[in-house]
């Protein structure tokens, strides 16, 4: 298999592409790992030195609403601008910086090359730029050598400052600087097996930013950006990073923040990955990809189980809890399903605690910067990976809708578990879609989507009236006559809900039907 590229990928003369990776730990595990033989580098004794770095923004917080981080630093060395926005690649642990030496601890936009300031005035306008928040470090670097590549080693401890608000910080950043992107990953597994750490999702920025604000904001998923001329190669890496992102984005929230809705998009993010591995893996099989996918499924089906009591705890206080709250048993019953609930929650932190979710993300990072599917085949393999992704598309997209149709043969006949095999096909086909979107015409695909939405949605909440069904059912609901009473109701009313209205249904899939028709006449 051919060697990967480097990191290093320049968008202009002064900025590059930046892969790190950072454990948030605390201060004894830090001092542990500098004495870690894993560590150890190449440069001797460590030398620390004091960063201080404030980040600028306007009062409006422009920068940080377009994910754009302006900071000045000072360190033994002087005064540097640097700034950090997301990459193109999609990828949750790549940022675009830009650095430039500056002669005091004021920003001067005019520093950077003419396209990077335009690019930050864009977003702030004329609006001046004001300090926020910070951060105060101690930090010792060295050099790991790991299988041909130069990986960079930071030791960090600190505060972060937002105000009058300050919290200590104790951090591991590993940093690829030169040779294959795989090593910096398996030291970072090698990192995970050795010592408690926490993979950080959030720059120092977005930590300090956060002290004393709002909790952190689940994350919907955002359509990978592929283009016509893009690789099978590279839209495979895309796609399969836009869906990591999009799980781990969310990994904030569920720590302090809209956990119900935290739950449903990791959920979510599991689900599209496992879709776009089944996609590219039946094209492309691999035993590592496959692995890969039953992981995911393990990770999905716990955020799962989760999600399933959320939705009942929600269809409960609305419906049944609403109208017969002074009845005896209904209480009872509430509590024992939000109970579940939040056990469901805590096995969904356990993911994170016991580094599953962390494990399973270096892992898929490290099998897309290998390009793992790469192994799969031989040169007619290679050749179709080098050609733009178009045409597979149009044949995966052709497949999946065919699948979707003969699923849906008699619709208004079709039995539960026939509508809930639909309701897959139709999401396959809508996820397929949002990955392939910017290839085709993207006002076509949109409307497919739209319209494939709505079709899941109602099928989904057939389907989840019939898991609540299931559900109530395990409560052991003779435990007393007054909890069966009100299991025997809130199971009625499961029951009547998971009755499907044929000719709304029906409606639904036909236009379903009309508008995957006209994205197929797009492609063609």
């Amino acid at each position: 298999m051919p060697e990967a590229d480097s990191r290093r990928e320049y968008d202009g003369p002064d900025e590059e592409v930046e892969r790190e990776l950072k454990f948030l730990v605390e201060p004894e595990t830090l001092r542990a790992a500098l004495s870690a033989p894993l560590l150890r580098g190449r440069d001797g004794a460590d030398a620390w030195r004091t960063l201080r770095t404030v980040y600028f923004d306007t009062d409006d917080d422009d920068l940080a609403g377009a994910r754009i981080a302006l900071r000045v630093r000072r360190s033994d060395d002087g005064w540097v601008m640097g700034l950090k926005r997301e990459a193109s690649g999609g990828g949750a642990f790549d940022r675009r910086e830009t650095e430039v030496a500056l002669a005091s601890g004021v920003p001067d936009l005019s520093r950077f090359d003419k396209a990077i300031a335009r690019e930050v005035t864009d977003v702030t306008g004329d609006k001046p730029l004001r300090p926020k928040f910070g951060s105060e470090i101690r930090r010792a670097t060295r050099t790991v050598d790991l299988d041909g590549s130069r990986i960079e080693v930071a030791f960090d401890e600190g505060r972060l400052f937002a105000g009058e608000q300050s919290a200590p910080t104790a951090e591991i950043e590993l940093e690829l600087k030169s040779g294959p992107p795989p090593a910096l990953f398996d030291l970072g597994l090698g990192l995970l097996d050795a010592f408690p750490a926490r993979l950080g999702l959030q720059s120092k920025a977005e930590r300090a930013r956060a002290l004393g604000a709002a909790p952190s904001e689940p994350v919907h998923a955002v359509d990978p950006k592929l283009r016509p001329a893009t690789p099978l190669d590279g839209a495979i890496a895309i796609v399969l990073r836009n869906g990591l992102a999009h799980m781990l984005a969310n990994l904030p929230a569920l720590e302090g923040g809209d956990k119900v809705e935290a739950v449903h998009q990791m959920r979510v993010g599991a689900r599209r990955l496992r879709s776009a591995m089944d996609l590219f893996g039946e094209a492309f099989p691999t035993t590592e990809l496959n692995g890969l996918r039953v992981e995911a499924k393990r990770i999905g089906g716990v955020l799962g189980e989760a999600r399933d009591w959320d939705v009942l705890v929600k269809r409960l206080r609305e419906g049944p809890l609403a109208r017969f709250a002074q009845e005896p048993g209904f209480e009872a019953l509430a509590s024992a399903v939000e109970a579940k609930s939040a056990a469901g929650h805590v096995a969904a932190g356990r993911l994170v605690d016991e580094g599953a979710i962390a494990r399973f993300a270096l892992k898929l990072e490290r099998f897309v910067a290998a390009r793992g599917w790469r192994e799969s085949g031989g040169d007619i393999t290679l050749r179709a990976l080098d050609e733009p992704a178009a045409a597979f598309a149009a044949r995966t997209l052709d497949r999946l809708d065919r699948k979707a149709r003969r699923r849906g043969r008699g619709f208004r006949k079709l039995a539960p578990d026939k509508r809930h095999k639909l309701r897959i096909a139709v999401k396959h086909l809508r996820y397929a879609t949002e990955f392939f979107a910017g290839i085709f015409d993207k006002e076509s695909a949109d409307r497919f989507v739209a319209k494939a939405s709505r079709l899941q949605d109602a099928l989904g909440e057939l389907n989840d009236a019939a898991i609540g069904l299931r559900l109530v059912r395990t409560l052991g609901p003779a435990r007393d006559l007054e909890f069966a009473h009100a299991a025997g109701v809130v199971i009625g009313y499961c029951a009547r809900e998971s009755d499907a209205d044929g000719a709304a249904h029906a409606k639904a899939w036909r236009d379903v039907l009309k508008a995957a028709k006209a994205w197929r006449d797009v492609y063609a």
